[in-house]
């Protein structure tokens, strides 16, 4: 009895959920809707967006995408290209199958083409913004149902995602107080971070990678004592199958650079070059040896990635690919682990790409394994698993940036740069939450 009331009540948060939705089948070709600009219904974004592809028009993008997409921002730095003519009537030929609506705030327009000679679901996916309907981003999946199901999953993000969107296009213009702010509360970096180490059983670094005054930073911390007092394990966004690499370069009683080289080098498949986290590791290894095994300080890599050294076939590449979880999942549960099944007391130091240090709740990027779900960043997960009160997140500042490289906007329309800029631009770090 209690399971059937079980799922009858599970069967009756699903009928609520979906009808929270609103589904309009159009099953029409794109060609026979006329090429417009309009985004004042889903579906007439919907074509519009669509049409900028088939004609190459994509100094349109930044006009019809919604602020959180980075499209938005690139002002006079996207050029109309060229469609031969199959391409655009591949793309004209594309069947709009539905548009799916919630909440009259999130939509995706679900359209049907081929891929791979393989019937596959475009979706665009839509936020009411401003007063307009503006584009997000484009995913897709091989069946209607699954497109169904993935806009019933993630639309709920969605609006989270355009709600807070809609919240930091607002920006205060009484920069007095946040610059009073900064000057009575702002300490260095070094003394910032180290207390935080001292008082939290784990701080996640939130990085960008390759920034050299970054590791800078961390590798100031090595010279002071009071580091290894209260720091026992770093957590590094490498590689976890090179874990044999690390143990073997800290237990060399000779300096073999050639190791840290050879990790760098084939974390990537092109390789990552970071000179600043190379320095760092050097630091790290003498700092050891200057300390009795006890207080030696452990590194533990924990990402979810390709071994590339070990890819020699395409046979190879399927093989590992076929078994990659969520990089955040692998992330989290490595560091959860870790920190329930430690011996040092000490508190532990989690060095991660900032896109996946943040705990809001938004799925993280470049993290899902191919044609799985983004789960939730690392940080957001260790939250949740572990509780606010044991984790501090550190982020810089920085622009607005993307993984493949270039700077989008400035963080907040250019207001912490400002506050900087008025207060000296003196490194300093202080709280965000109960400001």
């Amino acid at each position: 009895m209690k399971k059937t009331i079980f799922f009858l009540g599970l069967l009756f948060l699903r009928f609520a959920l979906c009808a929270q939705f609103t589904t309009i089948e159009i099953n029409k070709p794109l060609k026979d809707f006329p090429d417009m600009y309009d985004l004042t219904t889903p579906l007439n974004a919907g074509v519009t967006c669509a049409y900028i592809m088939a004609n190459g028009t994509d100094t349109l993008w930044r006009y019809v995408s919604t602020f959180s997409n980075p499209l938005r921002h690139e002002k006079g730095m996207i050029s109309n290209s060229v469609v031969d003519e199959e391409t655009k009537n591949i793309l004209l030929n594309r069947t709009i199958k539905e548009v799916m609506i919630y909440k009259d705030s999130v939509a995706c327009v679900i359209t049907k083409s081929k891929r791979n000679n393989s019937d596959f679901y475009y979706i665009r996916n839509l936020f009411f913004e401003n007063g307009k309907w503006l584009n997000a981003f484009e995913d897709g999946r091989s069946n209607l149902e699954e497109s169904h199901e993935y806009f019933y999953t993630y639309a709920p993000d969605y609006l989270i995602k355009l709600r807070r969107s809609s919240i930091v296009q607002t920006v205060s213009t009484d920069t007095l107080s946040f610059i009073n702010y900064v000057k009575q509360y702002g300490v260095a970096p070094k003394e910032f971070l180290l207390e935080k180490l001292a008082n939290y059983p784990l701080v996640i670094y939130g990085e960008i990678h390759r920034r050299k005054v970054s590791w800078d930073l961390l590798s100031s911390l090595l010279s002071d004592p009071r580091f290894t007092e209260t720091t026992g394990t770093i957590f590094l966004e490498q590689p976890a199958y090179q874990q044999d690499e690390f143990d073997s370069f800290f237990a060399s009683t000779e300096l073999d650079t050639a190791i840290i080289l050879d990790i760098l080098g084939s974390s990537m498949v092109d390789g990552k070059w970071d000179r600043g986290e190379y320095e760092f590791l050097v630091n790290l290894w003498k700092l050891n040896q200057t300390l009795p095994a006890e207080k030696q300080i452990r590194i533990i890599p924990v990402d979810e990635q390709i071994p590339w050294k070990f890819c020699k076939t395409p046979e190879d590449f399927e093989k590992f690919d076929a078994t990659l979880i969520d990089r955040n999942t692998r992330m989290a549960d490595m560091v959860e682990h870790t920190l329930n099944t430690k011996t040092d007391t000490r508190n532990c130091l989690f060095v991660v790409g900032y896109g996946h240090a943040r705990k809001s709740l938004v799925p993280g990027g470049y993290s899902s394994a191919q044609g799985e779900e983004p789960a939730l960043t690392a940080g957001a997960q260790l939250v949740q698993r572990l509780s606010d009160k044991n984790i501090f997140v550190v982020i810089q500042h920085g622009p607005m940036m993307r993984n493949v490289g270039g700077a989008v906007c400035l963080v907040r329309q250019g207001l912490f740069d400002y506050v900087f800029e008025k207060t000296g631009n003196q490194s300093i770090a202080f709280n965000l939450s109960g400001n």
